[in-house]
């Protein structure tokens, strides 16, 4: 994603509508995966793309989990350090995570994955620093008619909808990172309950892009969006035992993008 991108998920016109949980189905969401995934108290688990911290104060004070996020975003960091002082956050990108091979229970990406600059690398970084039989947890809008999705890429934002992925891509590249998919639910009622809580807040989904974006008076975002017909789902993958010289180059791959400039913010 293009860094001079307007980062819809830091403006304050989807913060209003949503608060500090921002992505669909909330809360609720989380829920529903760690049922699924049965995570023992003290798991030590990691939300990458934390934002305001929600999930990680939820898991901590609901689970008893070990858990902690990241984001690459400044902005949302100091805004959930001014709601929660205590929360165990800190500063760096999913493409390089600053974490030991094999140290966590779970990584959990709510509505992130799809705006990292480089996914592939960041779901490498996510298979080397689970466990073995370790569990990710996904949830993320996705295009559920994948020739459109050539036009999301070109839009000038920095969205979970510009970066969707068809089911076939995101499962291919699972695959490629070592971990294999075993569940996949549709979810796109949230989506479509997120699009009426903008709608009721905005009047119409085209005013709030016009409201959140610079291009949006003049780009006509919903009618592009909808090409791609776009979804929302919540998979659980497990990380697979894979060979000692593919991990050593995973971590040669994530210690040459670690050692690029990082994105201005």
């Amino acid at each position: 994603m293009h860094e001079a991108n307007c980062r819809v998920y830091e403006q304050g016109p989807l913060r209003e509508a949503m608060g500090d949980v921002l992505r669909p189905g909330g809360l609720a969401l989380t829920d529903r995966s760690l049922a699924l995934c049965q995570l023992s108290a003290g798991a030590r688990v990691l939300d990458v793309g934390c934002g305001p911290g929600a999930t990680v104060e939820h898991l901590i004070a609901q689970y008893h989990l070990a858990a902690f996020g990241l984001d690459a975003s400044t902005t949302l960091l100091d805004s959930a350090h001014r709601r929660n002082t205590a929360l165990p956050l800190l500063q760096a990108r999913g493409e390089c995570l600053p974490i030991a091979d094999g140290e966590l229970d779970a990584i959990i990406a709510e509505c992130s994955l799809s705006v990292m600059a480089d996914v592939d690398r960041a779901l490498a970084e996510f298979g080397r620093a689970l466990k073995d039989d370790g569990r990710l947890i996904l949830s993320d809008v996705y295009a559920r008619e994948p020739a459109g999705i050539p036009v999301l890429r070109r839009m000038p934002l920095a969205s979970c909808l510009c970066g969707a992925m068809s089911r076939e891509q995101i499962a291919h590249k699972l695959r490629a990172a070592g971990l294999d998919i075993i569940l996949w639910e549709d979810h796109s009622d949230a989506l479509k309950h997120l699009m009426g809580q903008l709608i009721l807040s905005f009047g119409s989904i085209q005013q709030f892009w016009q409201c959140t974006t610079p291009t949006g008076k003049d780009v006509d975002i919903y009618q592009i969006i909808r090409q791609a017909k776009p979804g929302y789902y919540l998979l659980i993958a497990k990380k697979v035992l894979v060979r000692r010289d593919t991990l050593r180059r995973c971590k040669k791959q994530s210690d040459h993008f670690c050692h690029q400039p990082a994105p201005n913010d």
